[in-house]
């Protein structure tokens, strides 16, 4: 007879490696990711294909040897940001403090925490999970998320995640309705923008001068809860990160679906223009709109 125990995920020993690899100075991390990101681009692994596939797509005015340096580059962080995750899920405030070296758009943030709830618009850019140590300065946020399969995989990355007193909301009714009485608070909701959405919850919008398909969520939680939008990111710098916090235009407040979803994407394209390189480009974002994924 088959034995009905299951199988439990060694969390064990994934804590004890988040915090051997946490051990690693900054700049050990990032010379590592030189090689990870040497032998992904070698060996073509689908997230190497994935992202000279899209950076083909949006910057067909570089050469093709401008659009291989880019994707190295974009490679590297990438790695980067891996590399970077077992000191930010489990080192303290105080060593993570110090990786932030300048806030550019402070003033922008408190304001509107002021003027009552607020939307952060965080797409994939550099290490985005660095700015739970930043904001732990000046606010806690809830943020929505998909469950992962593994309950107790999922259960330590959203202990890791919310250590420094922040929410992490599964992607249900429930978890909706708590997010909404969260927003009714005054609260501080986080989305990440930039993922392929899924069928039925989508507009046709453009993203650098392409067709591209993104979601509805934002635009339907700033309906139904009054918010105030801004953008924030890290940019890598080589002693940790500055962080970038930007409006976003009046359109993003618009009852028409399609004009503030384009706000959207217009708002994501000012955060790539810092620094293109810094955009995780190995999603494949124009799926159902570009035949360019093979």
């Amino acid at each position: 007879m088959a034995s009905t125990k299951q199988k439990r995920y060694p969390v064990r020993t994934v804590r004890f490696l988040l915090r051997l690899f946490a051990c690693f100075p900054l700049r050990a991390s990032r010379a590592f990711a030189r090689l990870i990101a040497f032998l992904a681009w070698h060996l073509k692994i689908r997230a190497a294909r994935t992202t000279i596939q899209n950076i083909e797509h949006c910057y067909d005015e570089l050469t093709a040897i401008e659009q291989e340096q880019l994707a190295r580059r974009s490679l590297w962080h990438t790695a980067c940001t891996v590399l970077e995750l077992p000191a930010v899920w489990t080192s303290s405030f105080r060593r993570l403090n110090r990786w932030i070296r300048t806030v550019h758009g402070e003033d922008l943030l408190t304001d509107r925490i002021k003027e009552g709830s607020v939307l952060l618009i965080l797409p994939h850019f550099s290490n985005w999970e660095v700015l739970a140590a930043y904001l732990k300065r000046i606010t806690t946020y809830s943020c929505m998320y998909s469950p992962r399969r593994l309950y107790e995989l999922d259960e330590l990355i959203n202990q890791c995640r919310s250590r420094f007193g922040s929410e992490f909301l599964p992607l249900t009714r429930p978890g909706f309705r708590t997010l909404l009485t969260r927003i009714k608070a005054g609260g501080v909701v986080i989305i990440l923008p930039d993922q392929v959405p899924e069928a039925g919850h989508s507009v046709t919008s453009t993203f650098l001068g392409q067709p591209i398909q993104t979601g509805t969520f934002p635009h339907a939680l700033i309906k139904r809860g009054n918010l105030k939008v801004v953008t924030m990111v890290t940019v890598r710098n080589k002693a940790g990160f500055d962080v970038h916090i930007q409006d976003v235009g009046e359109d993003i407040y618009s009852e028409d679906a399609n004009v503030s979803i384009q706000a959207l994407d217009h708002a994501i394209e000012r955060v790539v223009e810092l620094d293109p390189a810094q955009y995780q480009w190995e999603y494949k974002r124009f799926r159902g709109s570009a035949e360019i994924y093979h």
